[in-house]
């Protein structure tokens, strides 16, 4: 496959992934309630496109292929859990950056796990992006929101996990179908903590049902489902610098409808993670499969 249509598709993703916490925001349910009913939202509507596993036609699955796509479906269920909590305590933007350290986290894993080639550039970028997550964090600690930052740092170390366990299985197993099965199991890893906490799962707005389906369709299907697919085709740390854009776009977003004004400690520090990232990786090479 050409390199053009991917980063096409990329770029569109991460358009879709920009939207998530505005979504999330507008919401009026508790954060597990929202991340259970994304993925559950996603599973159902990406069943529509996943057609080998409502006809039973999938390919056959290793045993070792189905633990993979349990272990990613609990870290995208603790990504997804943590992330959408830690915008109750920080800013859009700064919730968005320290997720987006997930990138470091990917090229770590990536060298360690993947046997990618580390280059120079990769420790310096994140030396780089480090400093600026000390700004950030520092600044934060002083508006009583480092609780919150971190809650997005862990939710980044989550979601790294589950790209680099997607870069290994998504060759045996088609797009859709991975993103339908990895979100299934995150939704029932989910479901036993929401009954044990006696939170309901009925009786939200009619604005909160329409915000749950939104959440799927656009960052989940439009957003991780896309990314999913790239991942067959591309390096994980390629896809994974690319959401870069969301930070971007999440933060005019958060700007625009919230008023929430970046301040200066934010704007540098956010200057210093991402151009630490894209230092980190830009001298990295997409891996295509022809198939």
């Amino acid at each position: 496959m050409k390199l053009t249509p991917v980063y096409l598709a990329i770029f569109l993703a991460i358009v879709c992934m920009s939207t998530s916490s505005i979504l999330i925001r507008f919401c009026t349910a508790p954060a597990i309630v929202m991340a259970f009913y994304r993925l559950l939202f996603t599973s159902g509507l990406g069943m529509f496109w996943a057609k080998e596993i409502v006809t039973g036609n999938s390919l056959p699955l290793s045993r070792r292929d189905k633990g993979f796509i349990i272990i990613a479906g609990i870290f995208l269920a603790l990504h997804l859990g943590f992330w959408i909590t830690s915008l109750s305590y920080t800013s859009i933007s700064s919730s968005v950056l320290f997720t987006n350290q997930q990138v470091i986290f990917v090229l770590l894993f990536s060298i360690i796990f993947l046997k990618e080639k580390v280059t120079l550039p990769i420790f310096g970028g994140i030396l780089i992006a480090l400093c600026g997550c000390f700004l950030i964090a520092s600044g934060d600690l002083q508006q009583g929101k480092l609780y919150g930052d971190m809650l997005a740092l862990a939710s980044g170390l989550f979601v790294a996990i589950y790209y680099i366990i997607g870069r290994k299985i998504r060759p045996n197993i088609e797009a859709m179908p991975y993103t339908v099965l990895v979100s299934t199991v995150a939704a029932l890893v989910l479901l036993p903590f929401i009954i044990l906490s006696g939170i309901k799962l009925t009786g939200y707005t009619q604005l909160d049902w329409l915000l749950f389906v939104l959440m799927a369709l656009i960052p989940g299907l439009g957003g991780h489902g896309v990314l999913n697919w790239a991942l067959k085709y591309v390096k994980a740390p390629i896809v994974s610098v690319s959401i870069l854009g969301e930070s971007v776009g999440a933060s005019i977003l958060g700007l625009i409808i919230f008023k929430e004004i970046l301040l200066p400690y934010q704007i540098i520090g956010g200057i210093l993670i991402l151009a630490g990232i894209y230092t980190a990786t830009v001298n990295e090479q997409p891996t295509l499969n022809e198939n």
